[in-house]
């Protein structure tokens, strides 16, 4: 949880600074896809559910701030959708056939958990000109929006704020006084979706966008 009152802190401070426009250097909208997926992990038994990624649009807000040569401080606000499809197993043993072992497959489901995704991360880039190549990284906090799943049971606890991490690779290209940028992110998460008892959960994510950025 530490880290969890760090993150804030860090959005707080960065936030206030935004509020006063002469520190805003760029702003911008980036959209894409979003591929996704999650782990379940079941103790004691040491037991993973296998599960499949699933695909959502991406829609993403941000402005930067502190322009410096080659780094600023970006801060990203996102429309984020997390989950991942799973096909539930049922195992028989038929005592009658030398015990053999007969899987039964099951529906495949789909769990959906939609976030507003903010992070504030440093940006560092070339800044050599023309085409230019830069990397973020920073601390992510996702605020539970809704949940929405296909399967008979639910989960019955959430944690409505999760903490996460952020990192990406991006290159821009200028287009007169903007800039054009393709940008590809990693985003795991550092807390669970719900620890309750005996589900672990957690989500990742990786984000590809194409972007435009206003320069101030």
């Amino acid at each position: 949880m530490r880290w969890g009152w760090t993150a804030i802190g860090l959005i707080c401070i960065l936030g206030s600074q935004l509020a006063n426009a002469q520190f805003i250097s760029s702003f911008g909208v980036k959209g894409g896809v979003a591929l996704s997926n999650q782990s379940y992990q079941i103790s004691p038994i040491d037991y993973t559910l296998d599960t499949e990624p699933i695909l959502s649009p991406s829609l993403v807000f941000f402005a930067e701030a502190f322009q410096g040569d080659h780094f600023t401080l970006q801060t990203d606000f996102a429309f984020a959708c997390r989950g991942s499809s799973t096909t539930t197993e049922s195992i028989t043993v038929d005592h009658q056939n030398s015990d053999q072992v007969i899987v039964n497959e099951g529906e495949k489901v789909t769990s959906r958990h939609r976030y507003l995704a903010i992070s504030p991360m440093l940006r560092a880039r070339t800044n050599k000109g023309g085409i230019d190549a830069y990397a973020l990284l920073g601390p992510r906090l996702d605020f539970l929006l809704y949940y929405s799943t296909d399967s008979d049971y639910p989960l019955e606890e959430q944690n409505n704020v999760i903490l996460g991490l952020t990192m990406g690779v991006g290159v821009s290209f200028p287009m007169k006084q903007n800039l054009l940028f393709t940008e590809i992110q990693f985003q795991p998460d550092l807390s669970p979706v719900t620890n309750q008892e005996p589900l672990l959960l957690n989500n990742n994510s990786l984000v590809l966008t194409l972007g435009y950025r206003f320069k101030l």
